[in-house]
C-alpha cells in the first residue's frame, strides 16, 4: 500500500510542475499569438458607454474615421460618422445613483452640529 502512496506522491512531483509549465507557454504564447487581432493595427475602441444593461454606445476608430455604434441585445447600429474625433465632454458632476456631493464632504459639519445639539440636550451650553 505504501508503495502505490509513493508512486502517487511521485507522479504528482513531476508532472504537477510539467503540467503548470505547459499552461503557462499555452497562455504566455500560444493564446497570445491567436488573438492578436483583437490589438488591432488599423480599428480600435476609442471608448464605450453603458445604457443599460444590455445596451450601450461604442466609438470606434477605423483608419482615419470615427464611428458611433450602438448595442442592443443581438443589434448593432451605425448612428454617426465623424471624419475627426469628437471633442472631449467635460465630466458630470453627478453621475446617476450617486450622491450629490461625496458623503463625506459635509460630515465634519453634520459631526459638529450633532455635538452642539448632543451639549444642549444635557445642558451644557458652551
Amino acid at each position: 500500500m505504501s508503495g502505490d502512496m509513493f508512486g502517487a506522491l511521485l507522479q504528482l512531483v513531476v508532472f504537477l510542475p510539467l503540467v503548470c509549465l505547459l499552461a503557462y507557454a499555452v497562455i504566455r504564447y500560444g493564446i497570445g499569438r491567436r488573438f492578436s487581432f483583437l490589438t488591432g493595427r488599423r480599428m480600435r475602441v476609442v471608448e464605450q458607454l453603458p445604457l443599460g444593461p444590455k445596451s450601450f454606445l461604442t466609438l470606434v476608430q477605423v483608419g482615419g474615421r470615427y464611428y458611433l455604434l450602438a448595442h442592443q441585445d443581438n443589434a448593432v447600429a451605425l448612428l454617426e460618422v465623424f471624419d475627426r474625433l469628437p471633442e472631449e465632454l467635460p465630466a458630470p458632476a453627478v453621475y446617476a445613483g450617486q450622491w450629490p456631493s461625496p458623503p463625506a464632504a459635509g460630515f465634519g459639519e453634520m459631526l459638529e452640529r450633532f455635538k452642539d445639539w448632543q451639549n444642549r440636550r444635557r445642558g451644557r451650553d458652551k
